[in-house]
């Protein structure tokens, strides 16, 4: 899969990081959506993060406008 869809933000498609074929710089805090949904013997990733029951609350470009990383 190479792009995902949400109807929180209809007019966005959002790409998968795996389908971008630049190097993109490493990220300081990571973001973990859907926890609603995630099995209890599953554990999210090590490291600073923020995690969210279901999506979190900007969309993918406000997250990218919000820290500086968005390029036209």
């Amino acid at each position: 899969m190479l792009w995902l869809w949400d109807k929180t933000w209809p007019e966005l498609i959002h790409p998968f990081a795996s389908a971008i074929d630049t190097e993109l710089p490493i990220a300081e805090e990571m973001v973990c959506v859907k926890g609603d949904s995630k099995p209890e013997y599953v554990r999210w990733p090590e490291g600073k993060k923020k995690v969210y029951e279901g999506y979190g609350e900007f969309s993918i470009e406000e997250w990218h406008k919000e820290k500086g990383a968005w390029v036209e």
